[in-house]
């Protein structure tokens, strides 16, 4: 969860500045890009989405369910205050949802893929070792 918290946010922190749009509680229009805002995307919901899939989607099947109400609903939740303060668009929200999940999916799977197997390249006299392990159950 940490890492896919560390890995959003630091991308929704970076987007917000390359955009620079304005937060709806700056200005009245949606199109204020380039002003040096930092509404797109919204990073509490970036977050929010990251840990909550991680949480729901981590972990074995039983009350997976329970997992996926917990976590998906308090990153909806979040992501529902931010609009109601009038802090995001709906669009920065949505954006910041997808980016999470997106970034939790990536951290997910490369955690999956280290134990299914790794590959190790060590220097040696004259050459490369290469090696490949896979844990067995």
């Amino acid at each position: 969860m940490i890492e896919a918290a560390a890995f959003s946010g630091a991308t929704a922190e970076v987007l917000g500045y390359a955009t620079g749009r304005e937060r709806p509680d700056a200005t009245t229009s949606a199109n204020e890009w380039g002003k040096g805002g930092d509404s797109f995307p919204s990073l509490h919901t970036t977050v929010a989405f990251a840990v909550g899939t991680v949480f729901a989607e981590s972990g074995n099947d039983e009350y997976r369910w329970i997992r996926r109400i917990i976590g998906y609903g308090v990153a909806g939740a979040t992501a529902y205050v931010r609009v109601d303060e009038n802090v995001h668009w709906l669009s920065d929200t949505v954006a910041g949802a997808a980016l999470g999940i997106a970034t939790a999916k990536f951290v997910l799977n490369r955690q999956d893929a280290q134990t299914r197997g790794t590959v190790q390249f060590q220097p040696v006299k004259n050459g490369w070792l290469i090696s490949y392990s896979m844990r067995t159950h």
